[in-house]
């Protein structure tokens, strides 16, 4: 059994002939987004920001999430009687046969207590893409297995978080989008909490056709 960890994209493109599209309505839906930021949540956005642009090159793994990432990700409060984010929470399944596991940075599911049913993956990784790891495929093998957990046609949502840069992903059936890089540090700071703010409401329309 591989971990995520040790998958990479052309790993899973030769094992579960997984195709990347240039163009998927259900990403574009979801990186188009017009919520509204309150005047209050800006000013906070901005001084995360500013703390971000002195210390992004210095901090490590865990102290951009604990810093940065969870701030952020806490003005969108994901947590509800239906759904809750989990943090370091291991997830596994079968994938054609193929057991995989491992542990997701940020995950939003439905559970009051554990994770059950995965609606959106995040993971965060500093340091530079080498010849030995792959966040992009890291991230897309766990989306991958919360598909056939959750073992139906709903769309997957991911992010994975290089440093100041923020992509976005959506997967469905085997094929899958990402977004251009939005990077933290400049004015994007904004269309990334639009777009996470969008997601709860997403993830709310998918809990409700559950009920």
């Amino acid at each position: 059994m591989k971990t995520f960890k040790h998958w990479t994209r052309q790993d899973i493109a030769n094992t579960f002939g997984l195709a990347i599209k240039k163009d998927c309505e259900e990403l574009n839906d979801w990186i188009e987004s017009d919520e509204d930021i309150s005047e209050e949540v800006r000013r906070d956005l901005i001084r995360l920001q500013e703390r971000l642009r002195g210390n992004v090159d210095n901090w490590n793994e865990q102290e951009l999430i604990v810093k940065f990432i969870a701030l952020l990700i806490d003005k969108i409060n994901y947590d509800s009687d239906l759904y809750k984010s989990f943090a370091n929470r291991r997830l596994s399944g079968e994938i054609d046969e193929e057991t995989v596991s491992g542990e997701v940075d940020l995950m939003i599911a439905s559970g009051q207590f554990e994770p059950q049913k995965p609606y959106f993956c995040l993971h965060e990784y500093k340091k530079e893409k080498g010849a030995d790891n792959d966040p992009l495929g890291q991230l897309i093998i766990a989306m991958m297995t919360a598909q056939a957990v959750n073992d139906d046609a709903d769309v997957i949502y991911g992010t994975y978080v290089m440093g100041r840069s923020w992509y976005f992903l959506t997967l469905k059936d085997r094929e899958y989008c990402i977004s251009d890089a939005y990077l933290a540090t400049r004015d994007d700071i904004f269309t990334i909490f639009k777009i996470l703010k969008k997601l709860k409401g997403i993830i709310e329309e998918m809990v409700a056709e559950e009920v």
